[in-house]
Formats: C-alpha cells, sequence, structure tokens
C-alpha cells in the first residue's frame, strides 16, 4: 500500500472547508434565481426519457418513497451541484451496478426537471430492455452549454466487471485506467457518440458510434465496487488505481487526472440481521423484504468505510437507509416474479443517495484552487 500521508493532509484541508461549503450552499443565502429550486411534489416521472419504468411508483411504500426523496431536499442540493459544474463544462461519471444506475438515473431526472438539459434528446443510452422495463446500460448526457456532460458507464476504465453476459453486458471499451496511470498517460472514456442508435452495442475501436473522451482534472468520477461476485477483483483494482495515482502524485507526475470519488454501497433489506440484510432469496416469492435492518453488520458498507473512507471525497457514508426497507421495490407483481429487496421505488431513496453525490461535488469544486 502506498503512503497515504498527502492524500491525508488534503482529507483534512478539505473537511475543514465543509462549513464553508455548507454555509455557502445554505437555501436561506441563495439569491440566483437558478439556485431557488422549490421541491415538486413529484421530483420526475415518466416523460424524463431516462425514466426506468420497471421502479417507477412500484412497491410497498409508494407515497413513503415519494415523501422521503421530497424531505430529503435532493432537488435543491442537484440544482446546486449542476450550478457549480457550470463554466466549467466538466464531466460526471458513475461508474458501477445497477445500483449506481438508480442513482444516476435519479441525478439525472431531477435534472431534466430542472431544465438542465441541453434538450430532450440530448443523450445517447445503450436500451437492454431484458423485463421490458426500458432498462439500460451505458448513457451520455448533454447538459446545457457550459455545464457539461452526465456519464453512466458500469465498466468504464475496465476497474469494475460484473460477471453479465448476453444482452446484459455492458459496453467494455478498450480504456484501461490502470495500464494509463502506470505509463503515466492520460484518462479516456470509450462512450457513444450522440449520433449513435439508442441500443446495446459492442464495441469497435474506429467504428464511427464510438468516440474517445479524455478525462482530466475538472471531471469527477463517482465509484461504487458494487455487489456482485466479482466485487473483490473491483476493490483490488480501484485500490490499485488510487495508490498508483498517489505515487504519481507524489512523483510530480501527475496529468490533471480526474477527480475519483466513491460511493457508499447499496444498503439491502433481505432476510439475515446477522449481515444486515445484506444477503437472501430473492425468488421466493413468499419473503418480504425486512422493515430494519442494523447497517453496521453489513460487511460491504464495513469494507467501503475500512478501504475507502480515510481515502476519498465519499459520498453517502454518513447516510442510515437500514430503517427504510418498505421503500425497496419488494415483492414482484409483474413478469419479474422475484423479491426486491435491493433496488428502490422511484421517486425515493436513490433520489436521496444522488443529494448525497451532489453534496460530493460541491465539496470537490470547493477544493479545487481555482475554486478558493
Amino acid at each position: 500500500m502506498a503512503n497515504f500521508s498527502q492524500r491525508n493532509i488534503k482529507l483534512v484541508a478539505s473537511l475543514l472547508l465543509i462549513p464553508c461549503v455548507l454555509f455557502l450552499f445554505d437555501t436561506s443565502s441563495m439569491v440566483s434565481r437558478n439556485l431557488e429550486v422549490k421541491e415538486n411534489s413529484s421530483p420526475y416521472d415518466m416523460s424524463c426519457p431516462l425514466a426506468i419504468e420497471g421502479s417507477m411508483g412500484v412497491g410497498p411504500d409508494v407515497q413513503g418513497s415519494l415523501e422521503y426523496s421530497n424531505e430529503s431536499g435532493a432537488q435543491s442540493m442537484i440544482s446546486r451541484a449542476l450550478e457549480s459544474n457550470g463554466g466549467l463544462d466538466g464531466k460526471i461519471v458513475m461508474i458501477g451496478d445497477s445500483h449506481t444506475r438508480q442513482i444516476f438515473t435519479s441525478f439525472v431526472c431531477i435534472a431534466h426537471t430542472a431544465a438542465y438539459w441541453k434538450d430532450d434528446n440530448a443523450y445517447t443510452s445503450a436500451m437492454v430492455d431484458i423485463y421490458n422495463d426500458d432498462m439500460y446500460h451505458d448513457v451520455r448526457l448533454k447538459l446545457k452549454e457550459g455545464f457539461g456532460e452526465l456519464f453512466y458507464a458500469p465498466t468504464g476504465g475496465k476497474i469494475n466487471t460484473y460477471g453479465w453476459s448476453g444482452i446484459k453486458q455492458p459496453m467494455v471499451g478498450n480504456e484501461d485506467w490502470l495500464k494509463s496511470c502506470h505509463e503515466r498517460k492520460p484518462f479516456y472514456l470509450d462512450a457513444y457518440t450522440y449520433d449513435a442508435a439508442n441500443e446495446n452495442q459492442p464495441y469497435s475501436e474506429g467504428d464511427e458510434r464510438f468516440e474517445k473522451v479524455l478525462l482530466g482534472e475538472k471531471d469527477i468520477v463517482f465509484f461504487n465496487a458494487g455487489q456482485h461476485n466479482t466485487r473483490e477483483s473491483n476493490v483490488n483494482n480501484l485500490t490499485e488505481l488510487l495508490d498508483c495515482m498517489d505515487t504519481a502524485r507524489t512523483n510530480g507526475d501527475d496529468l490533471g487526472w480526474p477527480q475519483i470519488s466513491y460511493i457508499i454501497s447499496n444498503q439491502l433489506h433481505f432476510n439475515n440481521l446477522e449481515e444486515g440484510g445484506a444477503h437472501g432469496i430473492s425468488n421466493d416469492l413468499y419473503e418480504l423484504c425486512l422493515e430494519e435492518v442494523d447497517r453496521g453488520n453489513n460487511p460491504f458498507l464495513k469494507q467501503d468505510k475500512d478501504i475507502f473512507g480515510e481515502k476519498l471525497v465519499t459520498a453517502g457514508f454518513d447516510l442510515d437507509l437500514g430503517k427504510v426497507g418498505n421503500f425497496h421495490i419488494g415483492r414482484a407483481k409483474g413478469p419479474n416474479l422475484r423479491t426486491d429487496c435491493a433496488h428502490w421505488t422511484t421517486p425515493g431513496v436513490p433520489d436521496v443517495l444522488a443529494k448525497e453525490i451532489a453534496r460530493s461535488i460541491l465539496i470537490t469544486r470547493m477544493r479545487e484552487p481555482s475554486r478558493i
């Protein structure tokens, strides 16, 4: 493991800036018209082009989920984060499994409600439509002029794998951030062009449907290692990448790489209290999600905090979702016959996690030398 002394110094400096962030972005101090955001009765609906029908308004407590979203202030916080990106034309990338996709969907649909999209067609998504519920993988979205782009790239940088195959497999590009770091080269993200069709296509170098997107120091990449059987390799890959980047920066070899941040793993509510609801049988149609679990027993959350809690700007690490088990999708009523105690009713918990990403963006922007 690398010596993290310089990173810890930066972390302390960032923590000292947090009260400044909270003061500067307090609702009572907002004077800009763009920042005066009133929480809508619903932060988004199926009029958002990237809304996922399979999770919209389903679950045992739809109204409670909506109220949980609105009471969180997610809409206001996300608008503030997007405003902080204004003029930078920065890129925000989210890398993770279907749980991260739910958070990304909340973030971009709230941005759509707040009119930050360039227009309703300013995106490309790899639709997979596994269960006829508007599911997608890789997404590229253009915001208003000067406000940058948003990406959902499950395997971006070749850090994460998930063991998916066939139509479930997201695009796997040629970029390799570990290799780029060791060779002291810039990071690129292989992405669809905006002219590409909204369908899942295997990546091919030189294909006009794809292009390489350069990521630099004004860009932010959010990782989550996921909860598939490849999680350990994902954690190890990300740890190696962070060590490599830390060593390069210590030696003065920083090429202006993007800021790396980490999203807390999803809180599940399956039937094993001993591990905080982290495991269960999803095809048991008679099983209901637990209403309450102890997040302190969840091995994924423990690992996140032990490995990444002191290394990175993080999102959602102080959020306790242990008591909101009824906000999961729960027992299925459609063609996908399983009990889902992992994914969430939307609007709902994913909006609150998206708010935590927005808060992390604000902290990151405050740490940038040009903003201090």
